[in-house]
């Protein structure tokens, strides 16, 4: 079973306590976490934090977290700190829930 989350805007330090919330909400049980990441305009490493937490909350739980449709700013965040390698990235789906 996978569940699909929406971020759009900002991964940023502004935002990251809401998005935490809602990342950490979405998780279930073994279910695999689906970030649709096609609408991320702007990361810093609040984000790229925020990001990592939930992977290890994820995994903790005994699913895990795949990036959709990353955005290049994402992408970019990403590379710089060097954790690119650390996400699972795809592309989107057609058949997808919606959290």
């Amino acid at each position: 079973m996978s569940i699909t989350l929406t971020l759009d805007g900002e991964l940023t330090v502004f935002t990251a306590e809401a998005l935490k919330q809602r990342l950490l909400s979405a998780l279930s049980g073994d279910a695999e976490l689906l970030v649709d990441a096609s609408a991320v305009a702007e990361v810093d490493g609040a984000g790229v934090q925020l990001l990592l937490a939930a992977q290890k909350a994820a995994a903790e739980l005994g699913g895990g977290l795949t990036l959709q449709s990353a955005t290049p700013p994402l992408i970019e965040a990403l590379t710089l700190t060097d954790l690119l390698g650390e996400f699972r990235l795809t592309a989107p789906t057609h058949t997808q829930e919606h959290a």
